[in-house]
């Protein structure tokens, strides 16, 4: 009987761990080039801690379990609530504290393309500013990332969840419904109007406001500006919303995001805990829709019982990263093994064994025969892997000293000495025009 995995998870064979550790490798790389440092978590937490202010869909969501001691603990859903907690206990920490983090989370919900139970997000955060241009910190080093990943066919969506607040403030509908239609407007894009509209109704909100509500969900870039400054001027809420995104949109040239971004009304962003700006980033022509998301949460921390602390952030989609840039980034994929040491005839199976080893001290990645196959068969292994240079080892070259390194994909052989095949090896890898002599150094 065949055992396999549980569903909604995967697993990834090297070649596709190739490209998800170059993905995860750029990205790691611009968020420290923006002053981000990193830390982690236990992928475990206390249910208690899992359970503040992500709300009840997310309730549902979290893996939840009893460990052997009786305790309710769980898998965490994101990185922000973790970060909550710990900076709540380290009160101390320099602020600013701008931290990344790219990690494993699990969710239990339906998988789909882009969607599973098991999945890495990579995270950055500003604790401790209250200024927007924290928020623009965030976003613009997100985009840097994507860039950097080789996408700009993208679209970054801006909202304020203040402004969302005052809609239903000016609407007159009561505070205690507020985040359940949050969480039914979260779902426009995936259930659409139709049933976003029953679902909000079923909360016993009149058709009329039903109405407003979708409405209010259509406007976009200017007119959404000027919508809530004539229609919403009564909410002092939603005022103060709409003031926080012009004044994103005033700093977006200066953080590199002009003409990236447009302010749109039907992005929600459906966890509990945001208080201000939410953003949203989206492709424009391949099809798999969000691969970044976050926003500010003011009042987080102080649920964890530290002091209140405002922060923001911004998490990138490594799964849809991975499915967007796969297929390209597959022909770019370097093997690990840079030399693959060939040996003829057992008895010069120690001296290759020694060989690969001066090689892997010299920092060039080496392997030899496991199989004890024959010198052909050695040769298609790593052709089939596609290593780019083979060191033939047998008795003539143990006793000159002289061996024959082979460049597999042209099928040239260099003479050379053991000791000079690494730097051999690195100029014919960093060289555009190698040489066309079958003979080495």
């Amino acid at each position: 009987m065949k055992l396999g995995k549980p569903r909604g998870t995967r697993d990834f064979l090297p070649d596709e761990m190739k490209i998800r550790r170059e993905i995860m490798d750029r990205i790691r790389a611009i968020f420290e080039l923006h002053g981000f440092e990193e830390m982690d978590t236990p992928a475990l937490e206390l249910w208690e801690v899992l359970a503040t202010k992500g709300g009840e869909e997310v309730e549902r969501q979290i893996y939840k379990f009893q460990d052997k001691g009786g305790r309710w603990l769980g898998l965490r859903f994101d990185l922000t609530v973790p970060l909550a907690r710990v900076v709540s206990n380290t009160p101390d920490l320099p602020k600013p504290f701008k931290r990344y983090c790219i990690s494993k989370v699990w969710r239990y919900e339906e998988p789909q393309s882009g969607r599973f139970r098991e999945f890495v997000q990579a995270d950055i955060d500003v604790v401790g500013s209250a200024r927007i241009e924290a928020d623009m910190e965030c976003l613009s080093t997100a985009v840097d990332a994507l860039r950097e990943l080789g996408l700009d066919d993208f679209e970054v969506k801006i909202n304020n969840r203040k402004i969302l607040e005052g809609m239903v403030e000016v609407l007159g509908i009561e505070n205690r419904i507020a985040e359940g239609i949050f969480h039914a407007l979260d779902r426009l894009e995936k259930v659409g109007e139709g049933e976003v509209a029953r679902a909000i109704r079923a909360l016993g909100v009149e058709e009329e406001k039903v109405s407003r509500l979708l409405d209010f969900t259509r406007f976009k870039g200017e007119e959404a500006i000027t919508y809530v400054e004539n229609e919403l001027r009564p909410s002092s809420k939603a005022v103060e919303g709409i003031n926080e995104l012009k004044r994103m949109v005033e700093l977006s040239k200066a953080f590199g995001l002009e003409g990236t971004m447009v302010v749109d009304f039907s992005l929600v962003r459906g966890l509990d805990y945001y208080t201000g700006p939410v953003f949203e980033v989206k492709t424009k022509s391949k099809g798999i829709g969000s691969i970044a998301g976050g926003g500010r949460y003011d009042h987080l921390i102080e649920k964890f019982g530290g002091i209140s602390t405002p922060a923001t952030g911004i998490s990138l989609g490594v799964e849809r990263l991975y499915e967007v840039l796969s297929e390209e980034m597959k022909v770019h994929a370097a093997p690990a093994t840079k030399v693959f040491v060939a040996c003829i005839g057992e008895e010069n199976l120690p001296q290759a064994v020694a060989f690969c080893r001066e090689l892997i001290k010299s920092r060039i990645p080496s392997e030899t025969d496991l199989m004890g196959r024959k010198l052909g068969r050695q040769l298609e292994y790593a052709n089939s892997k596609g290593i780019p240079f083979v060191l033939i080892v047998g008795p003539e070259e143990v006793k000159t000293g002289v061996f024959k390194l082979r460049e597999m994909g042209r099928k040239i052989e260099h003479t050379v000495r053991l000791e000079d095949v690494p730097a051999l090896v690195t100029r014919l890898e960093g060289s555009s025009q190698q040489p066309a002599s079958q003979e080495g150094n």
